[in-house]
């Protein structure tokens, strides 16, 4: 349903007073269907589970898995489940190539035989990925996603609590969440992995205007005090940029967009050249041997420091050492630019071509040379698209400013992590595009026929945004 507005004149747009907006109203929960309540439930499940992750049995599992594979066939099986079909299209295409590669191609390029346990791990992990960006979109359909960031947060908090209460009080068994008996690592299995999710907790609670403000000081001094007591470079460094990014005002919280591109290209390139002049200049200024000295009592904090004392000894040694994994990545995108190495091959093909086994710790590098640059590249332009371009309508930009500027931050840590089977970068991606999908000038309809209205103020886009707020229709629609 479309609505048309008159022409009016200068004159009697001025003598017409604006018809005030009216606020969505909050459907109280008793109100709600049973399926309703149980989804909701499922979501607030999820975005606490999406700070878990860890290695059982040689596979690299997270709680949030069969909260997503719940949510998805629960869904399916209602009629509300509504999958985009570009990403479809691409992930089953993908699918199709890696699968031909692995089975038939691999196997007369190389001496390798194929790995069929590992394969399938690998689709399987493909699978889950698809699913949570899925996730990620059907959440922004029916305007839940604030209630999946704020469960994220709440759970990112919660895990970096413990990491802060263990400093002053040690809590038993808590020494298991310790990498090296001193690297917080959280409900993950590597501490650079935590600190880049808790970073990106603490984009998503800093572009969060619902929170107030006495929590969200609160709950920021936790968040960074867990990416401090990981003893992560990476975290770190993602963090300072995070900071710079946000004390410039580079994005607002509502997603305003009022300078060009040109003058907002020149704020992100000077963030990031405060942040690298710090990193290269502060070594000399003897800052950083004064910050050591106080910082050597604590292990985490000690270890941190190096980054101000000598920079290119912190990104090369002591266990940060890429240049290898980058190599190997390098030399199996090379041998097969265009297609890839499959599922299941990567570590195969990598010792038989450069005698090392070991993963690219470089999500772009590590998706070229498992999808080939063709698919590495679709996937990385419209997610770039997505995250440095606003919607065209104003429905969800506040959302779009918290989901872009989280993903943000998982991008930059993707240089020094392999993010791409990550259960949190697939949903903000999904909730990402989702705004774009979704805008006011691009809106699918629901089955009734009738496209919800969008709202015309910043207030109301906190309404729609607010998974209190909007009721849950049925996603059987057609764009």
């Amino acid at each position: 349903m479309s609505t048309a507005l008159p022409a009016r004149s200068g004159r009697a747009s001025a003598s017409i007073p604006r018809a005030p907006q009216e606020r969505a109203e909050r459907i109280p929960l008793l109100y709600r269907e049973p399926l309703e309540l149980l989804v909701l439930a499922l979501l607030v499940l999820l975005g606490l589970t999406l700070n878990h992750s860890s290695v059982i049995f040689g596979v690299n599992l997270s709680l949030a898995d069969p909260v997503v594979a719940v949510l998805a066939l629960g869904l399916a099986l209602s009629g509300r489940l509504w999958i985009p079909v570009g990403p479809l299209v691409f992930f089953v295409l993908l699918s199709v190539q890696l699968l031909v590669v692995t089975v038939l191609l691999v196997p007369t390029w190389t001496s390798i035989p194929i790995p069929a346990s590992d394969t399938i791990l690998d689709f399987t992990k493909l699978a889950v990925s698809f699913l949570c960006l899925v996730i990620g979109v059907q959440v922004v359909r029916t305007g839940h996603a604030r209630l999946v960031l704020r469960a994220f947060v709440i759970g990112s908090v919660m895990v970096s609590g413990i990491a802060v209460v263990a400093q002053v009080a040690p809590l038993p068994g808590t020494g298991a969440l310790f990498y090296g008996g001193f690297r917080y690592e959280g409900l993950t299995n590597d501490p650079n992995n935590f600190a880049v999710m808790t970073v990106a907790a603490l984009a998503a609670l800093w572009y969060d205007r619902g929170v107030r403000v006495h929590l969200s000081i609160i709950a920021s001094a936790v968040l960074i005090s867990g990416v401090l007591l990981s003893a992560s470079k990476t975290g770190a460094i993602t963090l300072a940029l995070l900071v710079v990014w946000r004390a410039m005002g580079i994005r607002t919280p509502l997603g305003a967009d009022s300078d060009s591109l040109s003058r907002r290209l020149l704020a992100a390139f000077t963030a990031l050249g405060i942040a690298v002049l710090v990193l290269l200049v502060a070594p000399s200024t003897g800052a950083g041997g004064t910050l050591a000295e106080f910082t050597s009592h604590v292990p985490a904090l000690d270890r941190l420091s190096t980054l101000l004392v000598s920079f290119d000894t912190a990104i090369a040694g002591n266990g940060s050492e890429r240049s290898a994994a980058w190599f190997t990545a390098f030399a199996l995108i090379l041998a097969s630019p265009l297609l890839g190495v499959g599922l299941g091959t990567y570590l195969p093909v990598a010792v038989e071509l450069t005698g090392h086994e070991v993963l690219a710790h470089n999500t772009y590098l590590q998706i070229m040379a498992e999808w080939g640059v063709p698919f590495a590249l679709v996937l990385l332009l419209w997610a770039a698209r997505a995250t440095l371009w606003r919607p065209q309508g104003t429905r969800h930009h506040a959302l779009w400013a918290t989901s872009s500027t989280t993903f943000l931050v998982l991008l930059v840590g993707s240089v020094g992590l392999s993010l791409n089977n990550s259960r949190l970068f697939w949903f903000i991606l999904g909730i990402t595009v989702a705004t774009h999908m979704f805008s006011t000038k691009n809106q699918p309809t629901d089955t009734s026929g009738e496209s919800p209205q969008p709202s015309g103020t910043s207030h109301e886009q906190d309404a729609l945004d607010d998974p209190g707020l909007m009721p849950f229709p049925r996603l059987g629609g057609s764009r």
